[in-house]
């Protein structure tokens, strides 16, 4: 949205960092603004609305997300796919209802597989899975907060909350948000968030109590997360993040050790001109139980024409060397591992995206080549 020169992620969505459920004037920007218009008008149509033509009271967002068709192909030593899986990738609905014009009541309830080893839908996760002929499918919540609009510039929230931390994208599994653990795929916290948007400035910092959706206690992390963002121009906008957790223990881990981890940097949105956006991210790595590391993306986006996109984006990831005695480093602990990007994406219909990604990973003995097609409906 940088590119039509919409900075603020408030304008388009409840969640004032941005993601997930649509604001009214969200709504109308997917129609006008983000897809494919065929008839070749810029005027809002009854397609924005929710599912194609309910009209939502002001006092209600109703909204919600399915990722279907997801094709994973893996390439093995350069033949034909060697594995292909087919899944939901996510199903979540979300609401908010405001009350008093300044009392909100936000959260997002879905279903999630929870099979052994998808850690991800794990830490979300609300009820026990029950086992079904496609995995374990349990009932999740990504989201669930409280907040109050103390002004028009200022929004205090408790509950779940995404972590303000770097760009808010959608690819969760790029390592930017992988190896820092803010995605939205799971890796919202319980706390206290204080939102400030005036002007140029933008930003939020939150106070982590914890996952407690996750179990025992010492699993939980507590700590800080913070982003601000200024916007230099219209089309131009920098942005610093900063992080702190500690935990008894860690969840991926599991060594009995307390894991205190950081995670500080800057990012970058800036459009030189219309059709060609470039993002960047950078960031520090810092824990008690591995050396200084970081992580980096640079991404840039051409849209042809209105709603089709080009992307082709370039990754690096050193999480740091173990700081155990007689581990040395490894290909992404300690030596650098890189990602390369190639993604077409096509808004083709109010509230509809397709798009494809060709993953290259070196040195390619750390992963094989992955070409991974989704179909989107967020309504």
């Amino acid at each position: 949205m940088i590119r039509h020169g919409f900075d603020k992620c408030a304008s388009c969505h409840t969640d004032p960092m941005g993601g997930e459920l649509l604001t009214g004037f969200g709504r109308v920007i997917s129609n006008t603004t983000l897809t494919t218009r065929y008839d070749g008008g810029t005027d809002p149509q009854r397609t924005a609305m929710l599912f194609f033509g309910v009209a939502e009271p002001d006092w209600l967002r109703l909204g919600g997300s399915v990722r279907v068709m997801d094709a994973d192909y893996t390439f093995k030593n350069g033949k034909s796919p060697s594995s292909f899986d087919y899944f939901p990738m996510q199903m979540d609905t979300y609401g908010q209802a405001t009350i008093w014009k300044r009392l909100r009541i936000s959260g997002s309830i879905g279903l999630g597989d929870a099979t052994k080893g998808r850690i991800e839908t794990r830490a979300a996760q609300i009820t026990k899975a029950s086992a079904t002929a496609n995995g374990d499918v349990t009932l999740i919540s990504r989201t669930h907060w409280i907040g109050y609009d103390v002004s028009d510039d200022v929004l205090i929230r408790a509950g779940r909350i995404n972590l303000p931390f770097g760009l808010r994208i959608p690819e969760h599994v790029m390592w930017v948000r992988n190896a820092t653990r803010t995605d939205r795929e799971s890796d919202q916290q319980d706390g206290v968030a204080i939102d400030y948007s005036h002007g140029r400035l933008r930003g939020e910092i939150m106070g982590i109590a914890g996952n407690y959706q996750i179990s025992p206690d010492k699993f939980r992390e507590r700590g800080y997360s913070a982003y601000a963002e200024y916007m230099l121009s219209p089309h131009t906008a920098i942005g610093v993040s900063s992080l702190v957790t500690h935990a008894a223990d860690d969840r991926l881990l599991v060594n009995g050790q307390g894991y205190t981890r950081g995670a500080h940097g800057l990012t970058a949105r800036v459009s030189p001109v219309e059709p060609l956006v470039f993002m960047a991210e950078a960031d520090l790595l810092a824990s008690n139980q591995t050396l200084l590391g970081y992580v980096g993306m640079l991404q840039m986006d051409w849209e042809f024409v209105q709603g089709l996109h080009a992307m082709v984006t370039g990754e690096v990831l050193d999480a740091g060397e173990s700081a155990a005695a007689n581990v040395g480093p490894t290909t992404g602990h300690g030596q650098p591992k890189f990602d390369q990007w190639v993604t077409f994406a096509w808004f083709f219909f109010t509230h509809f995206d397709f798009r494809t990604d060709f993953i290259l990973t070196e040195p390619k003995s750390v992963a094989a080549p992955v070409v991974l097609s989704q179909f989107h409906y967020y309504f």
